[in-house]
Formats: structure tokens, sequence, C-alpha cells
């Protein structure tokens, strides 16, 4: 993880030398100088408080990277010796060598790999059968329409008439059309693990999840739905992130605001960019198709 900053000296040196730089002009007459506004100096911390708060701050920041990085495989804080950890990194800040040899770490890295395959299995059964019971009990719900391949939705805003029209004679869509859309996506349990920023519809492409791309070419534009996916509609075995474990039934509510032609992509790059986290982010979301 990197971190940007200037430190303290630094930023005062570019801005003694930005004032250097620059020279003020003489006034022409004493009484036609502007008064120099007063600015008032920053509180001095006490050095105590500012090692232990600066501490912190990289410490939280050091964490929610770890989460991000190894989340995805199922590890968290119960698995972790807080102890031990802390004295791993402090070696590593302070470049010293292991206090353990490194066939030692590589056997326990091993062995807590095989104990997080078990662990996932075991989980990915679980959420199966708990995913299947919600859904079947759903799916008894008033207003609440399941199609063909599984896929549930609840219309919450009707919308217009224009749809998603595709190609002619079954031909592949080349992802020439984007769709711009606000959703939010929970757990079955209710926890919310990503959602579009507020008043920001983002551009999406058909490179979705099955359950998503369902949605989008079958809503109309302007209308709002709470859809449910089951696992396999959504991101199957696989593990998208420290919430979204494997075999997951996701709900996502869903308001398509515009069908539109996408831009033509640059170069070696995507027509638009993606945020970390959301669609198709390493964090959840809808996730692009594989």
């Amino acid at each position: 993880m990197i971190f940007k900053f200037i430190p303290g000296a630094l930023a005062i040196g570019l801005i003694a030398t930005t004032s250097a730089q620059t020279p003020a002009a003489a006034p022409a007459k004493a009484e036609a100088t502007t008064p120099a506004i007063e600015v008032a100096a920053k509180p001095k911390l006490d050095p105590a408080v500012v090692k232990g708060d600066s501490s912190y701050a990289l410490g939280f920041r050091t964490g929610g990277g770890f989460a991000q990085q190894f989340g995805k495989f199922g590890v968290g804080a119960d698995d972790l010796d807080s102890a031990a950890f802390l004295k791993g990194f402090m070696a590593a800040v302070k470049g010293a060598k292991p206090e353990v040899e490194e066939a030692k770490l590589q056997a326990a890295m091993e062995a807590l790999g095989e104990m997080l395959q078990t662990r996932e299995k075991a989980g990915a059964a679980l959420n199966l059968e708990a995913g299947k019971k919600f859904l079947d009990e759903n799916a008894k719900r008033k207003g609440v329409t399941t199609t063909k391949s599984g896929l549930q939705y609840e219309v919450i805003t009707k919308g217009g008439d224009e749809k998603y029209v595709a190609p002619k004679e079954g031909a592949e869509d080349k992802d020439n059309k984007q769709f711009m859309v606000n959703y939010k996506g929970t757990l079955i349990n209710g926890k919310e693990f990503d959602a579009s920023p507020a008043g920001a519809p983002v551009p999406m492409t058909l490179q979705v999840v099955p359950g998503f791309k369902e949605a989008l070419t079958t809503m109309p534009v302007g209308a709002k739905w709470k859809i449910f996916m089951p696992s396999s509609l959504a991101y199957g075995e696989e593990r998208r992130s420290a919430d979204i474990a494997p075999n997951s039934a996701l709900i996502f509510e869903l308001e398509l605001v515009k069908i539109q032609d996408a831009p033509p992509a640059p170069e070696g790059g995507m027509p638009f960019p993606m945020p970390e986290g959301g669609p198709g982010g390493p964090a959840g979301g809808p996730g692009q198709g594989e």
C-alpha cells in the first residue's frame, strides 16, 4: 500500500521556496498598504500524541489493505494471533530477520491454506442450503416473479417502454451498449457489501454475472427492481470478497437510468474506468463475467 504525503519540513520548504520566487510589489503609498491577514498558527501537538495517533492511522490503513488482500481468501481477524502478527510486522518494519526459520513458516502457511480450503468447502455447502431456503420462501411473496433461470425480481418502479434490443439473428452483442445504473448489493442477511455512489449512475456493459445481465436486458429504462440471485447466477463457488463467500445468494436493488451506445474503447484499455470495489472491481458488486 502506497501512502502519498508531504512531510512537514518538505511542505514548509516548498512554501518558503514559492514565496521567495514571487517578489512582493512595494506599495506606492504607505496608507494604501493592504493589512496582512493574520493566519492562526496550528496548535503544536504533543510528540507523544503525534506518535500514538499516526501509529494508529498507519496500522488502520495497513489493516484495511490486509483485509482487502487476504479477505478474498477467507482470512479474517479470528485467524490471527495478534501478538505474533504484531511481532512479525515490527520485525519486518525494522528490517530484521524472522525469528522463525523459513521452513517452519512455509509449513505453517501451507497448513493455513489447507484449513481455509476445508472451511470454505463446509461454508459453501451451508451457504447453498441457506440460499435455497431463502429463495424458496421469497418466491411465495406477493409481487415476486421467478424467471426460468431462477432469477427472482420485485418491481419497485415500473419504468417506461424503452428496453434493451438484442442484436438481430442472435448475433453476439459486441459490448456496444452501455447501461447507466444505480445499485445496492446486500447478502440475504441484510448486510450491504457494495453500492454505486449516491446520485451518480455508473456505466456497465453486459460483461457482468448472469443474474445481473438478465435483469439489465429485461427491465425497461426508468425501472427499479429488487433482484434476488441464486449463487448459480452470481459467483457460484467463487469467493468474491470477505463478505461474498462461496455459494452466496445475492440481493440487488437495481435502477436502470439509461441505455446508450458505449464509447469506443481506447487502445489497451476499458471504454470507461471501473471503480475498485464496484462493478467488476475486487470488492464485490455485480462483477465482470469470466
